[in-house]
């Protein structure tokens, strides 16, 4: 493993996709273990895509306090919870089996209510109930990068992505989204990002860099006090100066 501090970026860089997953849920479980014997529950704020569903399913294998876990996505797309595009389909396919499926998980849309009024309200209303502060504050926030440069559903060059809300509706990839803000995001205890393959390179290199801006890579807005942890492979970094 490869540790280099570079801006507020703390990269924790492995030789493959097994090291890397293997790391970052061995990681996971520590932070969740760390935290439950100081508070009574863990919030963490987690997001969709192929590369972390490997992650989940290590993790739903990890024996723990799974019943004082408190779940949530940073974001979803605008599809019924039984679609193949539905993060929080995959979430219960992944993270949500053996010792996982006694965590409590909050979903964003549920069967025969999706509309925007009130998915966004009851989204809200979760954070508010079960996080602290305001914003609301997870414990840890795992988040993707895409090659694009987004995070969450925060992508290059729309209006709304540093909104003052707390949640908003956006589109990328030819979908709609819902997504948790910067504001939301950057209020989180600790934030791990997930890099993984050669795609990513220009957008991790663009990360990190400091002059970079917010409009091309939105992943970039988010600033939390603490320094910020890359869990990568070799194939991302490989731009890098490291």
């Amino acid at each position: 493993m490869i540790e280099k501090i570079i801006n507020n970026y703390s990269l924790l860089i492995y030789e493959d996709k097994n090291q890397l997953f293997n790391a970052l849920s061995n990681f996971i479980v520590s932070e969740i273990n760390k935290s439950l014997k100081v508070k009574e529950r863990f919030q963490f704020c987690i997001c969709g895509g192929s590369t972390p569903k490997q992650v989940y399913e290590i993790l739903s294998e990890k024996e723990l306090f799974w019943d004082k876990v408190d779940i949530f996505l940073g974001d979803e797309r605008y599809v019924s919870p039984k679609s193949e595009e539905s993060n929080s389909l995959m979430i219960r396919n992944s993270l949500l089996k053996s010792y996982g499926s006694k965590a409590s998980f909050y979903e964003i849309f549920n069967e025969g209510k999706i509309n925007d009024d009130f998915s966004k309200r009851n989204f809200i209303n979760h954070l508010k109930a079960k996080c602290s502060g305001d914003p609301p504050v997870f414990d840890l926030t795992l988040l993707g990068l895409g090659d694009d440069g987004h995070t969450a559903s925060l992508f290059p060059y729309k209006e709304n992505n540093d909104s003052d809300d707390l949640v908003i509706y956006s589109y990328g990839k030819g979908i709609k989204r819902i997504s948790l803000t910067p504001k939301v995001l950057s209020s989180s205890k600790k934030i791990v990002f997930l890099v993984s393959g050669s795609s990513k390179q220009i957008a991790l290199k663009r990360l990190i860099e400091i002059n970079e801006s917010v409009e091309r890579t939105p992943a970039k807005l988010i600033k939390p006090n603490s320094q910020i942890l890359v869990f990568s492979d070799l194939e991302a970094s490989s731009s890098l100066y490291i």
